[in-house]
């Protein structure tokens, strides 16, 4: 995934209201695209990466900031606030970026890397949050 350079992010205040928010597609594969849409995002868009677990998984409260540090994309989703924090019961909560009031992170994602228990945990996670588009 090819992404432009930034400034190291910092969290922060809470973001509780329910509200549309919008993941970018790094990949190709993040989408599946059907003849006769609502397109699929597949859930592997929504696990988190061992690189992004300081601060998140990157999400933009409009589709330019979804975007807007990746130098190439192919797409994005949206999602409503509450279906990601509905998810777990473990924390998993929304914050913004400090410095960037249009970019945000998803909080408390497990980490497939972790354990079996933390690895079941991230995929019923993105699997719940896949979704047509």
């Amino acid at each position: 995934m090819a992404t432009t350079p930034r400034i190291s992010s910092q969290l922060g205040e809470r973001i509780d209201d329910d509200i549309d928010l919008y993941r970018a597609f790094a990949e190709k594969n993040f989408r599946e695209r059907k003849t006769n849409p609502p397109h699929t995002v597949r859930y592997w868009a929504y696990l988190l990466r061992d690189e992004d677990a300081a601060d998140g998984l990157s999400v933009g409260r409009t589709p330019k900031a979804a975007v807007k540090f990746l130098s190439r994309n192919y797409g994005y989703g949206s999602i409503r606030l509450r279906d990601i924090t509905s998810l777990s019961n473990d924390g998993l909560h929304i914050r913004l970026d400090a410095s960037d009031p249009e970019h945000a992170f998803v909080c408390n994602l497990p980490l497939l890397t972790i354990s079996n228990e933390q690895r079941d945990a991230a995929m019923r996670i993105a699997k719940g949050v896949g979704a047509p588009i």
